[in-house]
C-alpha cells in the first residue's frame, strides 16, 4: 500500500510544501505509478490552498476591526 505524505516546513524564505509517495516493499509498479501521479496532482491544489491561508492571514492583519 503506497501512501502520499504531505509536508509543510517553515524556511527562510516563506513556507515549503511537498508531496511525496512513500512505497512499501512488495508494492507492484502500478502501484508506484498511481501513487507518484496522485502525488504530482495533489501538490498544485495543496499549494494553492497553502497560498490562500497565508493570503488570508496576510489581509486579516491589514483590515483590523
Amino acid at each position: 500500500m503506497a501512501k502520499v505524505v504531505i509536508s509543510i516546513t517553515k524556511r527562510a524564505r516563506g513556507i515549503d510544501v511537498q508531496c511525496n509517495p512513500e512505497h512499501e516493499n512488495g508494492d507492484s509498479n502500478l502501484v508506484k505509478v498511481i501513487a507518484m501521479a496522485v502525488a504530482a496532482g495533489l501538490a498544485g491544489h495543496v499549494n494553492e490552498k497553502v497560498r490562500n491561508a497565508i493570503e488570508k492571514v496576510k489581509k486579516e492583519k491589514k483590515h483590523v476591526h
